[in-house]
């Protein structure tokens, strides 16, 4: 960002706090009530939570805007960098008594221009069967959950995992307590999360959601869009099973991937 993009953006944004200010007739120990608020949720190891719930999912959008390719969606806090590359066929880190149904995430990975893209990497990580991810909460081996895969030569991917439910985001910290106040819930609907990368293309954050999940309507971080919500099918017919090497029902969801380029 330029020092005059800079300079563009943060002095509107003053005039339009000021204005807000006045309207509201906010008094001083109001004014410092909020500013505490903002600290107190990063001391508290909440990082941009709060203001993420609120924003994210906006400027987003604005990022959006005559894209012709697939929507670019919110990271969301709980991104890793570093997470392990995996070996064909793929399957992520999981522990030996990992929660959750199988789940087969499948797709293809082109340009905006319908061209396939052979080895993307595809940055990989869920919440498990509590709603908890490796790296952020206690008590959960690093990397599970996460890992990186890539695209074969007609662009096509497929990873084995575990379907993850609705999860609520933290509840007893500052934003917890200010969404609260405003009578909301602290749940987002069930998601996996990806990042897309190939030379000459740009990068792509993206969230797949799962038709008929709870709260696709009423997302606390308001994140869910249609470009990014495709049916969840489960699978357990014993030819499925068999075709499979599993004993119990599984799920399948498939997404295709639109990069532009750089």
């Amino acid at each position: 960002m330029s020092d005059e993009r800079i300079k563009t953006v943060v002095e509107d944004l003053e005039r339009t706090l000021l204005v807000f200010i006045r309207k509201h007739q906010i008094t001083h120990d109001e004014y410092r009530h909020a500013t505490d608020l903002l600290v107190s949720s990063i001391t508290a190891g909440e990082d941009s939570l709060l203001l993420d719930v609120f924003f994210a999912a906006e400027a987003t959008d604005i990022g959006n805007l005559g894209r012709k390719a697939s929507p670019q969606a919110i990271e969301g806090p709980f991104y890793v960098p570093g997470a392990p590359a995996l070996e064909p066929p793929y399957i992520v880190p999981q522990r030996p008594n990992e929660g959750g149904d199988p789940l087969y995430f499948s797709g293809c990975v082109t340009g905006a221009d319908g061209e396939a893209l052979a080895c993307t990497e595809m940055d990989f990580w869920q919440a498990d069967a509590d709603g908890l991810y490796s790296n952020i909460h206690p008590g959960i081996p690093d990397w599970n959950l996460r890992g990186r895969f890539r695209t074969d030569a007609q662009g096509r991917f497929e990873v084995k995992t575990i379907l993850p439910p609705p999860y609520e985001i933290p509840k007893n910290g500052p934003a917890g307590r200010l969404l609260s106040v405003l009578g909301r819930h602290f749940f987002r609907p069930a998601h996996l999360h990806v990042k897309l990368r190939h030379s000459g293309y740009k990068e792509l954050t993206s969230q797949i959601y799962f038709q008929g999940s709870d709260y696709i309507d009423s997302d606390v971080a308001n994140a869910v869009r249609d470009g990014l919500v495709v049916p969840l099918r489960r699978k357990d017919s014993a030819s499925e099973l068999a075709a499979r090497h599993l004993q119990r029902a599984y799920w399948e969801v498939r997404y295709d991937f639109a990069l532009m380029p750089d």
